[in-house]
């Protein structure tokens, strides 16, 4: 039976590699009518925008997918600034004055 996390896991991953394909086909057909077109300015230019576009927000939620999906997520390794796998929280600011319960200022 598998575990909820490893389902999870498995729904990342081809969620992950079905929207990378499809950012790469993206991109792959920007630069094939950048190369092929590059004579008709103005078809181009629109085209061009909108796939640049289009290849953004692929990038965009695969960003957003890579922080839902747990940490240990093998996407996730792409999205994180230092590569690495660890997460460390610091522990948290404590007051240096001790204030009475019932003031709320003014």
């Amino acid at each position: 039976m598998a575990t909820a996390k490893m389902t999870s896991k498995n729904f990342c991953d081809e969620t992950y590699s079905g929207l990378s394909d499809v950012k790469d086909k993206i991109v792959a057909l920007r630069d094939h009518l950048t190369r092929d077109y590059a004579g008709d300015k103005k078809m181009l230019a629109v085209y061009e925008r909108h796939l640049s576009e289009l290849a953004d927000q692929v990038e965009w939620k695969l960003q957003i997918m890579s922080h839902s999906c747990s940490y240990d997520w093998k996407g996730s390794e792409e999205y994180n600034e230092h590569g690495d796998t660890t997460v460390s929280v610091g522990p948290a600011d404590k007051a240096e004055e001790e204030f009475s319960p019932g003031y709320l200022g003014g």
